[in-house]
């Protein structure tokens, strides 16, 4: 038990986070413990179902139980020895009596040997077979993983940091020959939750869990880590960490060589080698990989921030570059700005970043983005691609942005299963769900647009993408009173669309003419305009639209070579032309 342990007794734990540090163990092995070990936790009554609490010394209790029985098992050993003695020496024993009592001693004693000799045989039994298990256990490959988040289990809490280290591990797992790692999406998921081993491994489709817990105090951090097999709850290996805000980066390394080493004897000499040796660069870093995370353009803006803090602090920090790049290109390509203002940069970033480290999957993975949907330089990008992959074929985004690059091609049977892929390794990524149900629109499958978009919303129904999927499949399908009560519901940024809908083609081409203004002021993408004017029917505008797409480096312009919406135009030569100008023609 932890230091808790031996503080007062009677202390009331009022939470599964308490329990868990009183014992020095994760949150997910203390629930465990209480459905198959009978630990002793209480719920109040009346309240949730999560609100529990645990008395101290019950828990001291339960723990101490194995020896108390042994201590009971030896005193009533001595008791039957005493009442033989006091039997033996009494003085109104007779011969024949005494002659009895001395045969019961003899046997007593005889089978006492025996019994002691016989129950050292099984201890050691037991122990050598407990060992050959363990080994057996222990010894069996892994060959797939999934890294759940850290449990804060009190003190300061620091989410990025905590975010941080675990990442940190998957992405040395990663990098182990012949071992699947589960995507990001897929691990946050389960954050939180608790859920049963055995269900995580059938979701995830992986062998074992990488899970741990995280007390930091003042300058001091403590790190508990478990690699536990999902069909059985088994315990392959564990252990603890301690160290102080100086040495957290080294510490952060060990703990994630550590894993490695234990999933893999091969694991190579430098397979979580630190990118900076700063710890405030590190912490700087750590802060922007988590605000990217949150997918907003607020959060993005201040990764931004962040990422270049860390480089100022540490100039050859390759991921501070990486992540830099990230963060500028998924505003450049998804937010409602001028993409020639943040992708050039997020080049420049993820080339540095392989100048420093020419290791890093995920600069690879932007610079292919950036030259399929930025440079339509498509033999460039795919390049990049296969570049990534072979440095990490457990990497899900670049399986992803592969597959959207294989789509504008026309390459869909590559792309569906390059999605395949990616859903392997990160099955509740709801992008990835996004990007089949995209998928199923350019294969001309619209009611499998509307199946996979609410698959995607049964996973989240607050995934605004989703349901701006789900819009599109009943434009497609022509389902107009679903597209209204869907707006309804989730109000879309579809006005045009809108007023078709309802039937109302005046008010279309009068809202068609506000946007044509916001396109040309830069307030809203080209693509935008065009999609809307052809679905009003204004071909004229579409072709218009095109040449404002491509001077503006639009991200969806590549789409348009195999968008059935633009059938309308598509034999038109100006359209055939930039086509053949994106390569795609």
């Amino acid at each position: 038990m932890g230091s808790n342990g031996n503080s007062d007794a009677d202390r009331k734990l009022e939470s599964w986070k308490e329990i868990a540090a009183f014992f020095d163990r994760d949150l997910r092995t203390v629930i465990r413990w209480e459905k198959d070990l009978g630990l002793p936790v209480h719920r109040y009554p009346g309240k949730s179902k999560g609100r529990v609490y645990a008395l101290a010394s019950e828990l001291k209790a339960w723990a101490d139980e194995p020896r108390r029985t042994a201590a009971e098992t030896l005193a009533l050993q001595e008791t039957t020895t005493e009442v033989l003695d006091e039997v033996e020496a009494a003085d109104s024993v007779d011969l024949e009596s005494f002659a009895a009592v001395s045969a019961l001693r003899t046997r007593t004693t005889d089978l006492r040997r025996r019994w002691l000799a016989a129950s050292v045989s099984i201890f050691i039994i037991l122990v050598l077979a407990g060992t050959a298990a363990l080994l057996f256990y222990r010894q069996q490959p892994i060959s797939s993983v999934v890294v759940l988040p850290f449990e804060n289990l009190g003190g300061e809490s620091d989410p990025a940091f905590v975010e941080g280290l675990t990442d940190e591990i998957a992405s040395a797992l990663s990098r182990l020959e012949g071992v699947r790692v589960a995507g990001h999406s897929s691990a946050y998921a389960f954050q939180g939750k608790h859920d049963d081993l055995q269900k995580v491994g059938s979701v995830l489709n992986v062998e074992a869990v990488v899970e741990g817990s995280v007390q930091r105090s003042g300058d001091r951090t403590h790190v508990t880590v478990q690699l536990n097999r999902t069909r059985d709850g088994f315990t392959v290996w564990s252990q603890t960490f301690d160290s102080s805000s100086r040495d957290m980066i080294q510490t952060e390394s060990e703990i994630a060589a550590a894993v490695a080493r234990t999933l893999s004897r091969n694991a190579p000499a430098n397979v979580a080698a630190p990118g900076t040796s700063d710890p405030e660069a590190r912490t700087l870093y750590l802060q922007g990989r988590y605000l990217w995370n949150q997918r907003n353009f607020d959060a993005e803006k201040k990764s931004v921030e962040y990422m270049r803090q860390a480089i100022a602090k540490d100039p050859n920090y390759a991921q501070a570059w990486s992540g830099l790049a990230d963060s500028l290109v998924t505003i450049g390509n998804l937010e409602n700005v001028r993409p020639s203002d943040y992708v050039p940069g997020a080049r420049d970033a993820a080339r540095k970043a392989l100048e420093i480290n020419p290791g890093l999957a995920d600069a690879h993975a932007v610079l292919g983005r950036i030259a399929a949907h930025y440079d339509y330089d498509w033999p460039t990008a795919e390049n990049e691609y296969k570049k990534a992959l072979a440095l990490n074929p457990s990497y899900a985004t670049a399986h992803q942005y592969y597959a959207l690059g294989l789509m504008a091609h026309g390459r869909l049977d590559e792309a569906q299963h390059q999605l395949e892929l990616a859903t392997q390794l990160d099955p509740l990524a709801l992008i990835v769900g996004v990007d089949k149900a995209l998928l199923k629109k350019f294969q001309r499958d619209y009611d499998g647009v509307i199946r996979e978009a609410q698959r995607v919303l049964q996973l989240d129904p607050n995934y605004k993408t989703g349901y701006s999927m789900l819009a599109t499949g009943y434009y497609l399908t022509r389902r107009w009173d679903d597209w209204l009560q869907l707006d309804a519901k989730y109000p879309l940024n579809n006005q045009v669309t809108k007023a078709l809908a309802k039937g109302d083609l005046a008010l279309a081409h009068q809202l068609l003419a506000e946007l044509e203004k916001q396109a040309a002021a830069g307030e809203i993408p080209a693509s935008l305009l065009v999609n809307e004017a052809v679905r009003a029917g204004d071909k004229k505008l579409a072709l218009d639209g095109l040449e404002r797409c491509y001077q503006n480096h639009d991200y969806w312009l590549l789409f348009f070579n195999v968008d059935p919406e633009m059938d309308t135009v598509r034999s038109d030569p100006r359209f055939q032309s930039m086509m053949k100008r994106l390569g795609v023609g």
